[in-house]
């Protein structure tokens, strides 16, 4: 039960994180995009912004989609769920978490291979190393992993609903 309430607080503080980070994320590309409109409409056009405002919005997914994660917010098929109960519904939940960790664990694995093999490719506009953005594979990967053990020792240990 110890490792359980660690997992539970490095999971909720690891969300804690990841939403301010999002926030951030999201604020500086309004701002960013909000001043290439500007610049555009009245000087010379920012050649650095488009690039990074998309550069955002990928760390923003993938950032994003762990907060949802953790929150049980992603679009799901609740007919299995809603038909049984009990033990048949928490093995239902627990099967789902343990194939959504397959899948983040396979997009950690080429996450890290695409760190790799862009290591040295430099982005276009900016001239950054690609690897950095790649890098949010694995680490968005990560936070999605751990969100789902985290759902599965609580659906395992804990008596409350854990559909949300």
């Amino acid at each position: 039960m110890i490792l359980a309430r660690y997992l539970q607080k490095t999971s909720d503080a690891v969300d804690r994180v990841c939403t301010v980070i999002t926030v951030i994320l999201l604020g500086t590309m309004s701002i960013v995009t909000f001043l290439q409109i500007i610049c555009r409409a009245f000087f010379t056009s920012l050649s650095w912004s488009e690039e990074l405002a998309r550069y955002m919005l990928i760390w923003l997914t993938f950032i994003g989609a762990g907060c949802v994660h953790k929150r049980a917010g992603h679009i799901s098929i609740t007919l299995f769920q809603n038909i049984f109960s009990g033990k048949t519904r928490k093995a239902f939940q627990i099967l789902t978490q343990l194939l959504c960790i397959i899948v983040f664990a396979v997009a950690i694995y080429y996450g890290f291979s695409y760190m790799q093999l862009m290591g040295l490719q430099l982005s276009a506009a900016m001239r950054i190393p690609m690897r950095y953005i790649y890098a949010v594979i694995p680490l968005g990967g990560s936070v999605l992993l751990l969100h789902s053990v985290d759902r599965i020792v609580r659906i395992c240990f804990h008596k409350e609903d854990t559909t949300k």
